[in-house]
């Protein structure tokens, strides 16, 4: 991905998931964290192109980035790992074990996540 401001990327990112209520609530479960969209390792799995009209639209390659996360790639705290992996299944349909990701997350990630389940369901 070429070097584009935090705040333009989730721009992007929720432009591509316009209409698509848990890949929107995937972007801003992301962006409402504040880690991965600023990791430059992160953004490794972050597509930015341009429409044939010019318009900019970036998407996230889910399986990619929770691959790597998995192979160590992405090395962060256990919270940050559970957050990718939420965002990861609202945004890709990925299976995700959520009584092994809850536990470890303070009141603030929790309700992070629990507001990222309800705009997924519309709510």
């Amino acid at each position: 991905m070429t070097a584009v401001d935090t705040d333009a990327l989730i721009f992007h990112l929720r432009e591509h998931t316009a209409g698509l209520l848990a890949g929107t609530a995937a972007i801003d479960l992301l962006a409402r964290h504040r880690t991965w969209l600023s990791r430059p390792d992160f953004c490794h799995h972050i597509h930015l192109a341009l429409t044939a009209t010019g318009i900019p639209v970036a998407w996230i390659d889910w399986p990619a980035a929770v691959s790597a996360l998995g192979r160590g790639q992405l090395p962060c705290a256990t919270s940050e790992a559970a957050v990718l992996r939420i965002a990861a299944a609202l945004g890709a349909d990925l299976p995700v074990h959520l009584h092994q990701l809850l536990g470890g997350l303070d009141r603030h990630t929790i309700a992070l996540v629990t507001t990222a389940i309800t705009d997924a369901n519309g709510a």
